[in-house]
């Protein structure tokens, strides 16, 4: 089966933690550790976040005028390495070989999401940093109530680059690291584009391109719930991608966490996908036999 699962960005910098190499590829042991026997047995593509990795980035090249500063779309790629070896050095011990491919992502210069920035990134601050307006086309904003984090532009992937690459790797054993962070964010003609593209909607155009069977989207929590955080919360196991949509409609999935991995999932199943799962790590395997985490299905 061929198969790509969606890694969030803060399963390699565990909250609370302060981000150290050692820390990020301890995480990276424990995810390949959870998916080893899904490794094993299919055709895997492992994509993953970048928010809190890039938002470091930025930190560090505002602190110093020392070094040249980088535009986000080389930040995008620096965070693709590192995160790339964390992964691929976990897989590596596992015995199995893996490749990890600096991945661009084409999106369109035009695209309104360049005039108004609305991926957050990075850590939470209790008052806007001063630094505030060191980054073009940037802005710090309040965060769900959560504190003050960096928003970035982060405009509609349109089409992976690299896919065909991609699914050469899979054809020949690999397990593949790609489209880390959403992708390097560039126009048709290569040249890149400063943002951070939403990580679920680039791995369900991903899923698309490489007519993966099965899509996964691996969160901190255990499945997608209708009122969550109310007394009346539910989760949903198998859903019809039309029951789904009526539930995006009544405004159940909030806004920049489990809204964009809903409306990615359907986006593959529309796409001709078989199946798209949301879950947490420890209950993957459970999900793949629809034991447990949310499934749609067309």
């Amino acid at each position: 089966m061929r198969i790509v699962i969606a890694l969030g960005g803060n399963a390699l910098l565990k909250k609370g933690g302060k981000g150290t190499a050692a820390e990020q590829l301890n995480a990276a042991k424990s995810a390949i550790s959870s998916l080893e026997p899904i490794l094993r047995g299919n055709q895997v593509v492992l994509t993953h976040g970048n928010g809190p990795q890039v938002g470091n980035l930025l930190i560090q090249q505002q602190a110093t005028e020392e070094v040249a500063p980088m535009p986000l779309d080389v930040l995008d790629a620096m965070t693709q390495g590192q995160i790339g070896y964390f992964l691929s050095s976990a897989v590596s011990m596992t015995g199995l070989h893996s490749a990890t491919l600096i991945t661009r992502v084409v999106v369109d210069p035009e695209d309104q999401a360049f005039k108004n920035p609305s991926k957050p990134i990075g850590p939470f601050y209790g008052t806007p940093p001063k630094t505030q307006n060191a980054q073009p086309g940037t802005r710090y904003s309040m965060d769900a109530g959560r504190g003050y984090r960096l928003f970035v532009a982060s405009p509609e992937p349109l089409k992976i680059r690299e896919h065909d690459a991609i699914s050469a790797l899979l054809e020949k054993g690999f397990v593949v690291i790609a489209v880390g962070g959403g992708g390097i964010p560039i126009k048709k003609s290569g040249e890149g584009l400063e943002a951070v593209i939403d990580k679920d909607s680039a791995t369900s155009l991903l899923a698309s391109h490489i007519q993966a069977d099965l899509l996964i989207f691996v969160t901190s929590i255990d499945a997608a719930y209708l009122d969550f955080g109310k007394k009346a919360e539910r989760a949903l196991g198998q859903t019809p991608a039309q029951d789904a949509r009526k539930h995006l409609v009544q405004n159940h999935f909030a806004e920049g966490s489990m809204k964009p991995k809903v409306e990615a999932a359907l986006r593959f199943l529309e796409k001709g996908g078989r199946k798209a799962i949301i879950c947490s790590i420890s209950d993957i395997r459970d999900a793949l036999e629809g034991k447990k985490g949310t499934i749609f299905v067309p």
